[in-house]
């Protein structure tokens, strides 16, 4: 069996959120073939997408007006991302903490943590890394992925500023986020199955650490009715400074490991995000879901990051 290489490169999506949010409405995710994308590419793409997750639901949006002592925000979510045969998938928390500054303004704090583990069946993908121009196989090739394991851990906190003029039913809001994601393990076995290192194994490792600062902004809308508060919300950011995919192969007598950036291939980790959110809460319960985040990012993601298939990502939130 032959299969096409999908060329590692930035989709244009990447590159313009603006242009996400404007077609969101719209569009629905084109069918992709998930077993095209090389495996470089479907491993950046997944740990991407599950950073969008969490930094799009950060407990940084209140429900009602803030009260002159703190208000305090508990968070919880999980997600499932998945492209073909491979899924990363986890749970996360956040706290978040807010209070009045001055008229019209709030200050707020808040810091998240979450875990995802990487599995899945095996999988034919072609191999085609592009962190090491030195590897001694004839790639790009086909190849059968077996034995995939390991985890992504996302750990960060930061702080925000919101102001609501009076009478406005508006809130704007710009905040600044360190993030560290960890890949670890973050791995899978290969055997070439074309090309004339066929028959060659061995193992391609993504595990690393990156850390981003993270400025961001947003607005939100709130509407309320009887025991029910809607409150959409625009919500983008830049995580920087941007990366190089990191990577390492083992194989028949040599293990070489090396980053996008210093092969001369681009920097690729740390996509500037970007989504619609759709908070709904149950004001005697205090208690928030956010579905717009998780209708937006299914149409969304597949479109920024290709290869990814679906996307699942479910955040409740208790004020208190």
């Amino acid at each position: 069996m032959s299969l096409e290489v999908q060329p590692h490169r930035r989709s244009p999506w990447a590159l313009a959120p603006a242009a996400i949010l404007a077609i969101t409405g719209f569009a629905t995710p084109s069918p992709v073939c998930a077993a095209t994308e090389d495996m470089d590419f479907i491993a950046e793409h997944l740990s991407e997408v599950a950073m969008d997750n969490h930094l799009l639901t950060l407990p940084i949006w209140y429900s009602g007006n803030p009260r002159e002592s703190w208000d305090w925000q508990l968070d919880s979510g999980y997600q499932r991302i998945t492209s073909g045969g491979l899924k990363l998938s986890g749970f996360g928390l956040g706290v978040g903490a807010r209070r009045e500054l001055a008229t019209h303004w709030t200050i707020g704090g808040f810091a998240f943590f979450d875990e995802a583990s990487f599995d899945g069946s095996p999988v034919a993908r072609p191999v085609a890394p592009l962190f090491s121009n030195a590897i001694p196989l004839d790639l790009p090739a086909d190849a059968l992925l077996t034995n995939l394991r390991g985890r992504m851990s996302q750990v960060g906190a930061g702080f925000a500023l919101s102001w609501q003029p009076e009478g406005r039913r508006y809130a704007l809001m710009a905040g600044i986020a360190y993030d560290q994601v960890r890949l670890t393990g973050y791995r899978t076995d290969y055997l070439l199955t074309s090309g004339a290192s066929a028959g060659a194994s061995g193992t391609l490792d993504y595990s690393a650490t990156y850390a981003f600062w993270i400025p961001m902004g947003g607005i939100e809308w709130r509407w309320t009715r009887g025991r029910w508060e809607l409150a959409p919300r625009l919500h983008a950011g830049v995580p920087l400074p941007r990366y190089g995919w990191r990577g390492r192969i083992l194989g028949p007598g040599f293990d070489i490991a090396g980053d996008t950036a210093a092969s001369g291939n681009g920097k690729h980790m740390g996509d500037a995000f970007a989504g619609i959110g759709l908070g709904v809460t149950y004001r005697p319960w205090h208690l928030t879901t956010d579905l717009g985040t998780l209708v937006t990012q299914e149409l969304i993601e597949p479109r920024i990051h290709e290869g990814v298939s679906a996307v699942w990502d479910l955040h409740l939130r208790w004020q208190f």
